[in-house]
């Protein structure tokens, strides 16, 4: 009996995500759904428990690079460039993947071909 118990705490406590991680869900999910601003509040929440703990593992670093990273892609929906690009370059600072560059340099671009 013991055993089944801490089976099922341990696939308890194995399963649970972090508030991070929940944050980041909504945020995504708000996003499909075109409600941008519930999506940027939950993104900044996702971006403010991770910047309240320690951010001590990858995992850490990959989840806030990609709340940034998720942010810059919201405020570039809205054609809130100045806070996408913000966003984008802090993505790329913490994890400086194809996919974050690429993030930026389309900013980047649409930000010029609006300049002239």
């Amino acid at each position: 009996m013991k055993s089944i118990i801490y089976i099922i705490l341990l696939l308890f406590f194995i399963g649970c995500k972090s508030n991070t991680e929940l944050a980041l869900e909504r945020g995504i999910q708000y996003y499909d759904w075109g409600k941008f601003d519930d999506a940027i509040t939950e993104f900044n929440k996702a971006k403010y428990f991770q910047l309240t703990k320690r951010n001590e593992t990858y995992a850490d670093l990959q989840l806030l690079a990609q709340t940034h990273y998720n942010l810059a892609i919201t405020y570039a929906k809205l054609n809130i460039y100045d806070k996408a690009i913000e966003e984008a370059q802090r993505s790329v600072v913490l994890m400086p993947n194809k996919e974050h560059r690429e993030l930026l340099n389309l900013i980047r671009q649409k930000i010029k071909a609006l300049q002239n």
